[in-house]
């Protein structure tokens, strides 16, 4: 099983098996925005697997989150780094920010719909899943990997094993109809009851934890709690910080945690750090940096996350 999950990982993040023909981003104008939008951002897709988000334009900047692939994102603004790479400022759809290498993006024409927004999509469940260059598991290596909640643009279906799929830098595909659903675009996750909630978060228990992660290949907390709701209609903020005071979440008294809310963590109210959710009266799932890190079940009243427990969340 390691040497699977090794595998894939390779095959995610080597520039060598990157997106085959992908379609390179268009040289920039003045205001760092392509020709012809000068007064409205800029609009691109994500081409990798899993792209980190840095808080500058450089990979040895700070890692603020990840964009996935097929992720369509605003271009604020562009850069050249002192490694003479092109990077851009982004916009996610969960409005946070943070700066992209261009070779990771294909922007998008005029005029030209974001990725995979109409007709049918096929939507990985499947915490990943392969894509091949030919409808076979065994003449080639797999070219992309999908992660869950990835959204594909459908070409056809061969037969009932088989779909095509048309990657976002353009490049036809094949991924196999159990990883995932056909849907009608624009998809939205409908809301789904605690239960299932429950149910989806406890399919990533062991997974590891990754500052900045949103993706089966490592998560942070915020990305694992942000992840598992938006797959159940709810949308939340990226940051536990922010999470705390959204609007839209009703504050639980002290005692009165059930399955389903969020639990707060920090040294004081305004200084979250942490964010897990409550499976029942009494434990939460969480994606823990530390310890044995990753994504676990622990109890809410044992003294260490007492100490600094802050309080509850309820989405309405």
């Amino acid at each position: 099983m390691m040497k699977t999950m090794t595998a894939i990982l390779l095959i995610a993040l080597s520039p060598a098996l990157a997106c085959a023909g992908r379609v390179q981003p268009r040289s920039a104008g003045p205001a760092g925005l392509p020709p012809g939008l000068p007064a409205e951002p800029a609009t691109a897709v994500v081409t990798s697997t899993v792209e980190n988000m840095h808080r500058g334009s450089s990979a040895d900047s700070d890692v603020v989150s990840q964009a996935i692939l097929g992720t369509n994102v605003k271009l604020l603004k562009k850069e050249r780094n002192a490694g003479g790479e092109d990077w851009y400022e982004v916009e996610t759809p969960d409005a946070y920010k943070g700066w992209i290498i261009a070779l990771a993006l294909r922007l998008l024409a005029p005029g030209e719909k974001p990725y995979a927004s109409s007709g049918r999509v096929f939507v990985v469940s499947s915490l990943v899943a392969n894509i091949y260059r030919e409808d076979s598991v065994t003449r080639h290596k797999p070219v992309k990997v999908a992660p869950i909640s990835a959204i594909l643009d459908l070409v056809g279906e061969k037969d009932e094993r088989w779909l095509e799929v048309r990657l976002p830098c353009g490049t036809p595909a094949w991924i196999q109809r159990g990883e995932g659903d056909i849907r009608e675009a624009p998809w939205v996750w409908p809301r789904r009851p605690v239960e299932d909630r429950i149910a989806l978060a406890k399919r990533f228990i062991g997974l590891t934890y990754t500052w900045g992660g949103t993706s089966p290949y490592g998560f942070d907390c915020s990305g694992f709690v942000q992840l598992v709701h938006r797959m159940s209609g709810i949308s939340l903020l990226r940051d536990a910080r922010l999470q705390f005071v959204q609007p839209g979440l009703e504050v639980v008294p002290g005692g009165e945690e059930r399955a389903g809310d969020l639990v707060y963590f920090g040294r004081a109210a305004d200084r979250i750090t942490h964010v897990g959710m409550m499976i029942d009266g009494e434990h939460f799932i969480n994606s823990k940096p530390s310890g044995a890190p990753g994504v676990q079940i622990d109890r809410l009243k044992d003294d260490d996350w007492q100490r600094i427990y802050q309080g509850a969340r309820r989405p309405k």
